[in-house]
């Protein structure tokens, strides 16, 4: 990850590009700005601002564990989206503290996107417990919190459970990878709210 990084960053430098705009599709302009990046600053490094002057800053932060976050504020500082990879991975302050987790769950991804006002939650995790067992925990807690409309899938390696909200866009999902050769399940979690 860091050679693609340091690709990235030595192309820019070589073409002496601090920031570039361009055209978007509705005849306006859009302006990427590295400053950030460039002098050091890790949490504002990229700076995108659209033709009405709307600004999108981007950050970076890498942990001792070698996992990688990356988020991105609105204009107002709101936070519009994060991601997380590699390493442990954790959840989100604004994750629902409710939502269980295997004993075993190791996450390494997650991801939050804030559109408007919805907030999707993404989170990946590998967990050693039996995987039915777990699709159950994720069945009885999704029929647990009033969803309507449940729907549950079981196909050859994959357990797939969902619900939503008759009323609104709120929405939970839980899909399960497990194979019989491995020690691990794998598992991502998609968790839709308002905010």
């Amino acid at each position: 990850m860091k050679w693609l990084m340091f690709l990235f960053l030595s192309t820019l430098l070589l073409t002496g590009c601090g920031s570039f705009t361009f055209s978007d599709d509705e005849d306006g302009e859009v302006s990427i700005d590295f400053f950030g990046l460039f002098s050091g600053d890790s949490e504002d490094a990229i700076t995108v601002t659209d033709k009405d002057g709307s600004e999108q800053s981007i950050g970076f932060e890498q942990d001792d564990d070698g996992s990688i976050s990356v988020s991105g504020t609105g204009d107002d500082g709101e936070e519009t989206f994060s991601f997380g990879a590699g390493g442990s991975s954790e959840l989100h302050e604004e994750f629902p503290d409710d939502i269980p987790f295997p004993d075993t769950a190791e996450i390494f991804g997650t991801q939050r996107v804030a559109d408007n006002d919805e907030v999707m939650h993404t989170v990946q995790f590998v967990f050693e417990e039996d995987a039915n067992d777990v699709f159950e925990l994720y069945k009885d807690y999704i029929q647990s919190q009033g969803y309507d409309n449940v729907q549950e899938m079981q196909a050859d390696h994959n357990l797939s459970v969902q619900g939503g909200m008759e009323d609104s866009d709120e929405a939970m999902s839980l899909t399960i990878s497990s194979y019989d050769d491995e020690d691990e399940n794998m598992a991502v979690l998609i968790l839709i709210s308002g905010r």
